[in-house]
């Protein structure tokens, strides 16, 4: 299984692959310090022929381009529609919850701490596939 990170946060990138490593050693993880830094990614793995992620993560609130562009983005590509992609964020508003939806995406409030941060993603892994 990999993953895709994409977060303009420093700190979350870290603490996010602590976290992967901690829990789920066999995990590929790619991170992207912006939306352009993963769309690349996301190219360069087609170009070498490589799988592309099991999951995409996405920060919502980033400079430049945020995780909204990003998710249509993403998801106007066809090759790109059947990934599943979860929104990270802060503070999801109802806005925020209805707008990933419509994009098939999960929504999930970034949690504060190492412990709650794991618990989240464990939880959201299990959903996704069996690790």
């Amino acid at each position: 299984m990999t993953i895709l990170y994409i977060d303009d946060d420093q700190d979350d990138l870290l603490i996010f692959e602590e976290s992967v490593n901690t829990l789920f050693p066999d995990i590929t993880l790619f991170k992207a310090q912006s939306s352009e830094a993963g769309i690349y990614i996301l190219n360069q793995l087609e170009a070498e022929k490589k799988p592309y992620p099991s999951l995409i993560m996405i920060d919502l609130n980033m400079p430049k381009t945020d995780g909204r562009k990003t998710l249509q983005h993403i998801r106007s590509i066809e090759k790109w529609q059947d990934i599943p992609i979860a929104i990270f964020t802060t503070s999801a508003t109802k806005d925020d919850i209805e707008f990933c939806q419509m994009y098939g995406s999960a929504c999930i409030t970034k949690p504060m701490n190492f412990i709650d941060f794991s618990k989240t993603l464990q939880k959201l892994f299990s959903q996704i596939t069996p690790l």
